[in-house]
């Protein structure tokens, strides 16, 4: 979400009263998680660097798996080394087994 500018209105009395409401949305606003997205039925490998294009047009801040099929739910990201970190998520599904294909939801920041 973008911020709201102040509003300018001619009646005074009602531009003071806006104008708090107006500063708590854009506090509300700012918040990184709130600038986010939800991308479902994404499949990934087990143990595999997993591309997601999280489509921010920005630097991804954080990710959170809201959905998943995955057992043990253990996830790590390899942002580090990405290249590409204004387009995709590089993630990988860490576990004991081999490399089957799961669903997962993730909530992109």
């Amino acid at each position: 979400m973008k911020p709201v500018a102040k509003l300018s209105l001619e009646d005074e009395p009602l531009s003071q009263q806006m104008s708090p409401v107006v500063d708590r949305f854009n506090e509300i606003t700012d918040v990184p998680i709130l600038q986010g997205r939800l991308l479902e039925d994404i499949t990934i490998t087990e143990n595999t660097t997993n591309r997601i294009r999280h489509g921010l047009d920005r630097k991804l801040r954080g990710w959170i798996v809201v959905r998943s099929a995955i057992s043990p739910n253990v996830f790590s990201d390899d942002q580090v080394s990405n290249q590409k970190e204004d387009q995709e998520l590089w993630l990988t599904a860490e576990t004991p087994s081999g490399s089957a294909d799961y669903k997962i939801s993730l909530w992109v920041f």
